[in-house]
């Protein structure tokens, strides 16, 4: 089953805080008036205030009100945002996407990745890593910059098939000058659920997040 979480926890927080903001103003300005007031009746008719200042404290009651007004409104947008977000990317499920990671799905035996070289390397080496830490896969990379297909078929150095799931890619490129060449990995896998968390929505392949801002492709659901 997929695995759909929906999360409004940014725009609500900021809700709340507005709701209390809106609160001890309200308190604040009924301390002030009835200060204010029992200042006026008690002013000396010779010698009256001056309504400038209490004026001038009046102005900053109402704009600091607009403003809490404006950030709840704000916090309201953001959330029916989230949501109209999330809603959206539940399309997504069941989809094949392409995504930058270094953890890599085995789905139906068949891993598909992607690495890029910045530069031309002398060497390159790309090792498949389980969740143990040990490598179950290596071969020879291409050398030129750019990007290049890896594709593997799970089996190990023994032609033992290995589990589906999730694996670790490593890419490591030495130019001529004996200096690593910088390398990076997309990864291709079928979407099984969605999460918004922090206010970023993510999809997720098996345990393997991709943030929906990330995603390079999308197929039909075949990678």
């Amino acid at each position: 089953m997929s695995d759909t979480t929906i999360s409004g926890t940014t725009g609500a927080t900021a809700t709340d805080k507005a709701a209390v903001s809106s609160t001890k103003l309200s308190k604040d300005l009924n301390s002030f008036l009835t200060l204010l007031t029992s200042q006026l009746k008690n002013q000396d008719p010779l010698s009256p205030m001056d309504s400038t200042q209490f004026t001038n404290q009046l102005v900053q009651f109402s704009q600091v009100e607009q403003q809490i007004n404006i950030n709840a409104n704000l916090a309201s947008l953001l959330t029916l945002t989230q949501q109209n977000i999330a809603s959206n990317v539940v399309n997504y499920i069941g989809k094949t996407i392409e995504g930058p990671s270094s953890q890599a799905p085995l789905e139906n035996g068949q891993l598909k990745a992607s690495y890029n070289l910045t530069g031309a390397s002398s060497s390159t080496t790309i090792a498949v890593k389980n969740s143990d830490g040990d490598i179950v896969f290596s071969q020879a990379g291409n050398t030129a910059s750019g990007v290049h297909e890896f594709n593997w078929d799970g089996k190990d150095a023994y032609g033992v098939q290995q589990k589906d799931g999730t694996y670790t890619l490593e890419v490591t490129a030495l130019g001529a000058d004996g200096k690593s060449v910088d390398t990076s990995t997309t990864i291709f896998g079928k979407v099984t659920g969605v999460t918004t968390v922090n206010n970023a929505t993510t999809l997720l392949i098996g345990n393997i997040g991709i943030p929906v801002t990330s995603v390079l492709g999308v197929t039909d659901g075949k990678s």
